[in-house]
C-alpha cells in the first residue's frame, strides 16, 4: 500500500470514529484532492451530509464533518489536529478553488433550466377553474397557467426573475423543474393594503388569500419560509406580516424526524421579520 494510501486509510478511519461513516466510497475522490461531499449512513436518499477534505502533499492533513450531526474535525497523519498554517491554507485554497467551480457549475443548470421554465410558461395556456385540484382545495388558481392536465405555479427572486416552476397534477403531485433553482423564491399573490401573509404551499396561501382578503407570498418549502418572509419585510417595510403555520403534528412521532417542523418554521419566520403567527386548528377525533 502506497503512503498516500496508507493516509487515506487512516483518515477515513479517524472519520468512522467520530461518527462520520461514508454510505459509499470516497478513496479515490479523495486522493483526487478538493472538498468532497457523500452520502452518509442514516442520510436519506439523495442527502450528502457528510464532508471531507485531505491534503496529501508533505505530512497528511486535512478535516471532515457531518452537517446533520454537527461534526467538524481536523486531522494529521501523526495524530494531532493542529494543523500548521501552511497545512490550513492549502486545505483552504482547496475548499475554495472547489467551491468556485461547484457554483459555477450550479449556475449554468440554474439558467439552463430557468430558460425551459420561461419556454413553457410562455407557452401555457389560462388556468381551467374546473382543474380536479383546484375543485377539490375550493380555490380558483389566481396567477398559474396549466399546461395540458398540469397547473404552472411560477416560482421568482425577488427581481421578478422566473427560475423554477412547480407543477401539479389533478391527483396532487408536486414537481418542480429539473435542475432549477429552488431556494430564494416565492410567488406573490395581489399586493398588500395593510396586511400580508406568508405561507409554505400554494392552496394554503390561496385558501388564506380567499378567507381573508390579504395579499399571500407562498414560500413553497418549509425551509423558504424565512428567507420570503424577510424578502417582504423588504419590499413591504409597514406590512402587517402573518405566517400561515403548517402544524405538522404527525411528525413529531416520525422515527427519524420527531419534530413538528412547519410549527418550528413558522416560528422562525415570524421572530425573523416581527411578524405574527396563525395556527391551524387541530382536527379532534
Amino acid at each position: 500500500m502506497s503512503s498516500s494510501a496508507d493516509s487515506i486509510a487512516s483518515f477515513v478511519d479517524a472519520m468512522r470514529d467520530a461518527g462520520v461513516v461514508p454510505a459509499e466510497p470516497i478513496e479515490q475522490r479523495l486522493a483526487q484532492g478538493g472538498p468532497v461531499y457523500f452520502q452518509c449512513e442514516g442520510d436519506k436518499r439523495y442527502q450528502k451530509k457528510g464532508w471531507a477534505v485531505l491534503h496529501l502533499d508533505g505530512r497528511a492533513a486535512g478535516a471532515f464533518g457531518n452537517f446533520k450531526l454537527g461534526v467538524n474535525e481536523r486531522w494529521r497523519a501523526d495524530g494531532s489536529q493542529a494543523l500548521t498554517a501552511a497545512e490550513r491554507h492549502a486545505i483552504a485554497e482547496q475548499c475554495r478553488a472547489e467551491e468556485d467551480k461547484r457554483a459555477a457549475e450550479t449556475l449554468d443548470r440554474h439558467v439552463s433550466a430557468a430558460a425551459a421554465c420561461h419556454e413553457r410558461w410562455q407557452a401555457a395556456a389560462p388556468v381551467d377553474p374546473r382543474h380536479a385540484y383546484l375543485v377539490r382545495k375550493g380555490i380558483t388558481g389566481e396567477a398559474l397557467r396549466q399546461d395540458r392536465h398540469h397547473l404552472l405555479v411560477p416560482m421568482f427572486d425577488a427581481s421578478g426573475v422566473l427560475w423554477n416552476i412547480q407543477t401539479i397534477d389533478p391527483a396532487g403531485t408536486k414537481l418542480w423543474q429539473k435542475g432549477a433553482r429552488q431556494k430564494g423564491l416565492h410567488l406573490l399573490l395581489g399586493l398588500p393594503d395593510g396586511g400580508l401573509a406568508v405561507a409554505e404551499g400554494y392552496a394554503t396561501g390561496a385558501v388564506i388569500r380567499r378567507a381573508t382578503g390579504l395579499a399571500v407570498a407562498i414560500a413553497f418549502t418549509w425551509s423558504n419560509l424565512t428567507t420570503t418572509a424577510k424578502a417582504m419585510r423588504k419590499r413591504f417595510p409597514t406590512a402587517d406580516i402573518v405566517i400561515g403555520a403548517d402544524d405538522d403534528a404527525h411528525l413529531v412521532d416520525h422515527p427519524q424526524i420527531q419534530r413538528n417542523i412547519g410549527l418550528e418554521a413558522a416560528h422562525a419566520a415570524a421572530r425573523a421579520v416581527g411578524g405574527r403567527l396563525a395556527v391551524p386548528p387541530r382536527k379532534t377525533a
